[in-house]
Protein backbone atom coordinates (compact mmCIF):
# COMPACT_ATOMS: atom_id res chain seq x y z
CA UNK A 1 0.00 0.00 0.00
CA UNK A 2 3.11 2.64 0.68
CA UNK A 3 4.28 2.02 -2.51
CA UNK A 4 1.58 2.14 -4.25
CA UNK A 5 0.97 5.83 -2.14
CA UNK A 6 4.44 6.47 -3.04
CA UNK A 7 3.48 6.05 -7.09
CA UNK A 8 0.42 7.76 -6.93
CA UNK A 9 2.40 11.01 -5.59
CA UNK A 10 5.16 10.40 -8.03
CA UNK A 11 2.59 11.11 -10.34
CA UNK A 12 0.97 13.86 -9.16
CA UNK A 13 4.14 15.65 -9.41
CA UNK A 14 4.82 14.32 -12.82
CA UNK A 15 1.55 15.50 -13.76
CA UNK A 16 2.78 19.44 -12.47
CA UNK A 17 -0.29 20.44 -10.63
CA UNK A 18 -1.02 24.06 -10.94
CA UNK A 19 -3.74 23.91 -8.57
CA UNK A 20 -6.68 21.66 -6.73
CA UNK A 21 -10.08 22.89 -6.81
CA UNK A 22 -13.96 22.48 -7.42
CA UNK A 23 -14.48 23.68 -11.24
CA UNK A 24 -17.73 24.53 -11.75
CA UNK A 25 -20.29 23.50 -14.29
CA UNK A 26 -21.57 25.86 -16.95
CA UNK A 27 -24.93 26.16 -14.91
CA UNK A 28 -23.48 27.18 -12.12
CA UNK A 29 -20.70 29.60 -14.34
CA UNK A 30 -23.96 31.27 -15.84
CA UNK A 31 -25.18 32.08 -12.54
CA UNK A 32 -22.58 33.83 -11.13
CA UNK A 33 -21.99 36.00 -14.80
CA UNK A 34 -25.43 37.05 -14.23
CA UNK A 35 -24.57 39.33 -11.10
CA UNK A 36 -24.31 42.90 -11.99
CA UNK A 37 -20.72 42.62 -13.35
CA UNK A 38 -19.13 46.21 -14.44
CA UNK A 39 -18.77 46.71 -17.95
CA UNK A 40 -15.15 46.18 -19.42
CA UNK A 41 -14.34 43.81 -16.53
CA UNK A 42 -12.54 40.12 -17.78
CA UNK A 43 -15.94 37.22 -16.87
CA UNK A 44 -14.09 34.40 -14.91
CA UNK A 45 -16.41 32.57 -12.69
CA UNK A 46 -14.15 29.39 -13.28
CA UNK A 47 -13.54 27.28 -9.51
CA UNK A 48 -13.21 27.46 -5.59
CA UNK A 49 -9.51 26.64 -4.63
CA UNK A 50 -8.97 24.54 -1.94
CA UNK A 51 -5.04 24.91 -2.87
CA UNK A 52 -2.07 25.37 -4.84
CA UNK A 53 -0.85 21.94 -5.95
CA UNK A 54 -1.80 18.83 -5.48
CA UNK A 55 -4.70 17.64 -2.79
CA UNK A 56 -1.78 15.81 -0.93
CA UNK A 57 1.22 17.85 -1.21
CA UNK A 58 4.03 14.96 -1.78
CA UNK A 59 6.47 16.42 0.44
CA UNK A 60 3.86 16.39 3.60
CA UNK A 61 2.82 19.87 3.72
CA UNK A 62 -1.17 19.11 3.47
CA UNK A 63 -3.37 16.72 2.80
CA UNK A 64 -6.97 17.73 1.85
CA UNK A 65 -7.99 14.55 0.11
CA UNK A 66 -10.04 13.55 3.29
CA UNK A 67 -11.88 16.17 2.49
CA UNK A 68 -12.29 15.93 -0.83
CA UNK A 69 -11.19 13.73 -3.80
CA UNK A 70 -10.75 13.95 -7.44
CA UNK A 71 -13.90 13.35 -9.40
CA UNK A 72 -16.40 14.11 -6.43
CA UNK A 73 -19.10 16.03 -7.14
CA UNK A 74 -19.89 19.06 -4.46
CA UNK A 75 -22.42 21.79 -4.33
CA UNK A 76 -21.13 25.49 -3.07
CA UNK A 77 -23.70 27.43 -1.38
CA UNK A 78 -23.20 31.55 -2.06
CA UNK A 79 -23.06 33.40 0.89
CA UNK A 80 -22.27 36.61 -0.05
CA UNK A 81 -21.23 38.98 -3.33
CA UNK A 82 -18.11 41.93 -2.60
CA UNK A 83 -15.59 43.90 -5.00
CA UNK A 84 -12.98 46.17 -5.02
CA UNK A 85 -11.92 48.34 -7.85
CA UNK A 86 -10.01 45.51 -9.37
CA UNK A 87 -12.20 42.18 -9.07
CA UNK A 88 -15.80 40.78 -8.09
CA UNK A 89 -16.31 37.55 -5.89
CA UNK A 90 -18.94 35.58 -4.01
CA UNK A 91 -18.02 33.44 -0.94
CA UNK A 92 -19.08 30.39 -0.86
CA UNK A 93 -18.94 27.88 2.09
CA UNK A 94 -17.81 24.42 1.64
CA UNK A 95 -18.25 21.94 3.14
CA UNK A 96 -14.23 20.80 3.74
CA UNK A 97 -11.03 22.61 4.54
CA UNK A 98 -9.15 24.60 2.13
CA UNK A 99 -5.59 25.87 2.32
CA UNK A 100 -5.28 28.78 5.23
CA UNK A 101 -3.27 30.56 2.77
CA UNK A 102 -6.54 31.88 1.03
CA UNK A 103 -7.98 34.26 3.04
CA UNK A 104 -11.83 32.81 2.35
CA UNK A 105 -13.14 30.30 0.21
CA UNK A 106 -14.71 32.02 -2.92
CA UNK A 107 -15.18 32.08 -6.68
CA UNK A 108 -13.95 35.26 -8.35
CA UNK A 109 -16.77 36.19 -10.79
CA UNK A 110 -14.84 39.01 -12.75
CA UNK A 111 -11.51 40.88 -13.18
CA UNK A 112 -10.63 44.39 -13.98
CA UNK A 113 -7.66 43.91 -16.03
CA UNK A 114 -7.36 47.36 -17.49
CA UNK A 115 -7.53 48.17 -13.57
CA UNK A 116 -4.21 45.67 -12.98
CA UNK A 117 -7.18 43.29 -11.17
CA UNK A 118 -5.55 39.46 -11.02
CA UNK A 119 -8.03 36.58 -10.29
CA UNK A 120 -5.75 36.38 -6.87
CA UNK A 121 -6.54 39.88 -5.82
CA UNK A 122 -10.22 38.30 -4.54
CA UNK A 123 -8.30 37.51 -1.46
CA UNK A 124 -7.61 40.82 -0.93
CA UNK A 125 -11.26 42.68 -1.18
CA UNK A 126 -11.87 43.73 2.42
CA UNK A 127 -15.03 41.98 4.68
CA UNK A 128 -16.63 45.26 4.80
CA UNK A 129 -17.11 45.24 1.16
CA UNK A 130 -19.01 42.53 1.29
CA UNK A 131 -22.90 42.13 0.77
CA UNK A 132 -25.07 38.74 2.07
CA UNK A 133 -26.17 37.44 -0.97
CA UNK A 134 -28.37 33.62 -0.90
CA UNK A 135 -30.62 31.61 -2.66
CA UNK A 136 -27.17 30.51 -5.40
CA UNK A 137 -25.77 26.86 -5.05
CA UNK A 138 -23.27 26.38 -7.35
CA UNK A 139 -21.93 23.01 -8.27
CA UNK A 140 -18.98 21.23 -9.48
CA UNK A 141 -16.51 19.05 -9.22
CA UNK A 142 -12.96 18.20 -7.74
CA UNK A 143 -10.32 18.40 -10.09
CA UNK A 144 -6.56 18.84 -9.79
CA UNK A 145 -5.84 21.30 -12.19
CA UNK A 146 -2.53 21.00 -14.37
CA UNK A 147 -0.58 24.22 -15.02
Amino acid sequence: MKLLLENWRQYLVEQNIGYSAIVLDEESKQKLLELPIPEGWEPAAHHMTITMGPLTHPGGKHDFSESYSAGTEVSLPVVAVGQDERVMAVKVKPAGEINKKISFPHVTVAVNREGGGKPFHSNKIPEENFEPLGGIILNGVVEEVPQ
